[in-house]
């Protein structure tokens, strides 16, 4: 499957065959699958990051246990999938590892941009931030991150654990968008046996699963007030309770936590807790906007194209002057996401080897020059749309103004007079779920 997608692959059969490998081969990627006992699968994975310490390893466990996960994780695996894999899964997760590797292991052929674990760019605002992560990343201490939508706050996130002290343990992601109250904190805290109906056996939590390492709060601003209060407990205490459980779980943890809204707005309006809000900006990063880097356009769209080429086997060379010109002028309402989405529908469509302007714009719908401008009007809004805005980017801009501006997904949906499950349908579309 790998080598259908264009990846040239080295396999090896048993311990000592992998160890030659390891030893004589040039590697992006390193996957492990479990042979022989879980000894010998955290020796292919500590003898892989010893010979390639900046390659990701990938390791196929043979049980979905924690135990497993943690084992291999403490060697040195960046990440963890239990049998049986889904191909598709797989393809996904390698793409993902391969994104986020540090710039060292990429051939400079294929990186023309300053790259710095996925995030590319050379201008000011960005070198700034690259510093920052460099500083921040020594340390144990809780990060805010706050930025627009596409701004890469999740990469940031896993290049602070990555270069810092706590890289040998897992990352946790979690979307506090995605999940009602309830389902977060089942997600966060775990259960024991008997909970509550459908509870047959204990769960570990994200928290516990997190331990010694870092747990990545994305979109904190959408976490219930009542949830709030319960995390704000585990960062005072460093403990928690299973939910149906009364012995305390102990837990030691580097939290960071990502939004695109203004929290102190939300403490104003009484939707966010004060108290989490100075206990998690220990330390505070503002990711710029895409507008305010413009001159690292051509990087990014340089580092896009190659990657498409990559994961499709293309032959796409470049983009006209042209349409980098266009590129330039446009705002680019969902940054970097956007912008990533744009090459990479122009080099499905495009006809030659370079993607031209009127062939994108034939096969693609431009992102507008200007975005939607939402206008005080009486005791409401309205929302200023560009004149050449087609159906669907009508659409787009009023789903995610009454997003914007409502307090939770489900308070947009009904005020759209769509239903919750149509709106994550809608955001996911635009990469805003």
């Amino acid at each position: 499957m790998l080598e259908k997608v264009g990846f040239t692959v080295r396999c090896a059969s048993g311990g000592p065959a992998a160890l030659h490998v390891l030893d004589r081969e040039s590697l992006a990627l390193v996957l492990v699958a479990h042979a022989g006992g879980l000894s010998l699968l955290a020796s292919l994975v500590s003898h892989a990051r010893r010979r390639h310490p900046e390659v990701p390893v990938l390791v196929f466990g043979s049980t979905s246990t924690v135990a497993e996960a943690v084992a291999v994780m403490r060697q040195g695996a960046t990440d963890y999938v239990a049998a049986p894999v889904d191909p598709a899964v797989l393809l996904l997760r390698v793409h993902q590892l391969l994104e986020h590797r540090p710039a060292s292991t990429v051939p400079r052929e294929a990186t023309p941009a300053a790259e710095f674990f996925g995030l590319v760019g050379r201008s000011a605002p960005m070198l700034r931030v690259f510093g920052a992560i460099e500083k921040v990343s020594r340390y144990k201490a809780n990060v805010l991150l706050l930025g627009e939508s596409g701004t890469g706050k999740e990469l940031i996130a896993r290049a602070l654990h990555t270069k810092g002290p706590r890289r040998q343990h897992l990352f946790v992601p979690i979307n506090c968008a995605t999940l009602g109250r309830e389902l977060l904190e089942n997600e966060l805290f775990g259960h024991e046996r008997g909970a509550f109906t459908g509870a047959n056996e204990k769960k570990r939590g994200l928290l516990e699963l997190a331990d010694k390492g870092t747990i990545f709060f994305d979109e904190i601003a959408e976490m219930d007030p009542s949830t709030q209060a319960k995390l704000l407990r585990v960062l005072e205490r460093n403990e928690f309770r299973r939910v149906g459980g009364t012995d305390k779980v102990k837990v030691d943890l580097s939290v960071i936590a990502a939004t695109n809204r203004n929290l102190p707005e939300l403490i104003a309006a009484g939707r966010f807790r004060e108290d989490l809000y100075y206990r998690l900006k220990v330390v505070m990063l503002v990711l710029p906007p895409l507008r305010d880097r413009k001159e690292d356009i051509p990087a990014l769209i340089d580092t896009f194209i190659a990657d498409f080429n990559r994961r499709n086997n293309g032959k796409i060379s470049g983009i006209s002057s042209q349409l980098l010109k266009r590129f330039m002028e446009v705002d680019w309402p969902g940054n970097v996401r956007e912008l990533k989405h744009a090459i990479e529908s122009a080099a499905v469509l495009a006809a030659d080897q370079t993607i031209d302007l009127d062939g994108f714009e034939a096969g693609v719908a431009v992102p507008s020059r200007a975005t939607a401008t939402p206008v005080a009007k009486g005791s409401g809004e309205e929302i200023r749309l560009p004149a050449d805005a087609s159906l669907s980017e009508v659409e787009r801009l009023v789903i995610l103004s009454h997003v914007e501006r409502a307090q939770t997904k489900d308070a947009a949906a009904r005020s759209l007079g769509i239903g919750l499950r149509t709106l994550y349908t809608k955001l996911r579309g635009y990469d805003r779920s």
